[in-house]
C-alpha cells in the first residue's frame, strides 16, 4: 500500500492519503489543501475516515464528499461536534472495534481507543505494521484529554491496551509531527513510561 502524508491547516495536521490497486483512503482531512486536492482529484476515492471530530482533523470532510468516497467516523464523535458548536457531517456508516475496511488488495483494522475524545479510532493496516493512530499517541506525547468528552482516566486505559495489543516494531503514523514507531515511544515517551 502506498502512504502519503500531507500537512493540512492552521495546527500542521498530517492527513494520509492511502493507495492500493487505484482505490484511495483519506484519514483526517483537517482542511483543504492544493496539494490534497490535486492527488485526490486522479483518485478513486472511497473512504473519508476520521479519527476523530476535532476540526484540525475533520474540517474538510464534507467538502471532500464532492470526490466520492464514504465519510466513516465512530458514532460517540456526534457530540464532540456538537460541543464545538458544529453540526455532525452526515456520515455513510459509523466505525466500530474490529471493523475492516478493504481498500484494494488490503485492508484497515478499525480499533476504538477513547480518552483524547469518546469516539477515537486508529486504522491498523496489519500486513505493514502500519497504525494511523490520530491524537491518541505522537513522538514523545500524547494527546490532550482536556478538551470536551476527553478523559485522563480513559487515556490512560487505551494506551495500556494500545501498547499490550501491538508488537515493537509497529509504525505509528500520529495525526501531527513525524512517524515513529512503538519500540522507540515505550523507550522515551513519558507517558509510555509511566503505564508500565
Amino acid at each position: 500500500m502506498r502512504i502519503e502524508r500531507i500537512v493540512v491547516g492552521p495546527l500542521f495536521t498530517n492527513c494520509y492519503l492511502l493507495e492500493s490497486e487505484g482505490e484511495v483512503a483519506v484519514i483526517d482531512p483537517g482542511d483543504l489543501s492544493l496539494e490534497l486536492t490535486s492527488a485526490i482529484v486522479k483518485a478513486d476515492l472511497k473512504y473519508i475516515l476520521l479519527t476523530h471530530g476535532h476540526f484540525d482533523h475533520a474540517e474538510a470532510a464534507e467538502e471532500l464528499r464532492r470526490f466520492g468516497g464514504k465519510l466513516l467516523y465512530h458514532r460517540a464523535e456526534r457530540e464532540v461536534f456538537l460541543a464545538f458548536g458544529k453540526s455532525p457531517p452526515e456520515a455513510d456508516g459509523y466505525l466500530d472495534e474490529g471493523q475492516k475496511l478493504p481498500l484494494g488488495k488490503e485492508e484497515l483494522l478499525v480499533g476504538h481507543f477513547p480518552g483524547h475524545s469518546p469516539g477515537s479510532v486508529v486504522f491498523l493496516w496489519e500486513r505493514g505494521k502500519v497504525v494511523f493512530c490520530g491524537d491518541l499517541l505522537f513522538a514523545g506525547s500524547v494527546g490532550r484529554w482536556d478538551l470536551p468528552g476527553g478523559s485522563f482516566v480513559e487515556l490512560q486505559e487505551s494506551l495500556r491496551k494500545f501498547i499490550s495489543s501491538l508488537s515493537d516494531e509497529w509504525k505509528l503514523y500520529p495525526g501531527h509531527g513525524d512517524p515513529t514507531d512503538l519500540a522507540a515511544e515505550k523507550a522515551h515517551n513519558p507517558f509510555l513510561r509511566e503505564l508500565r
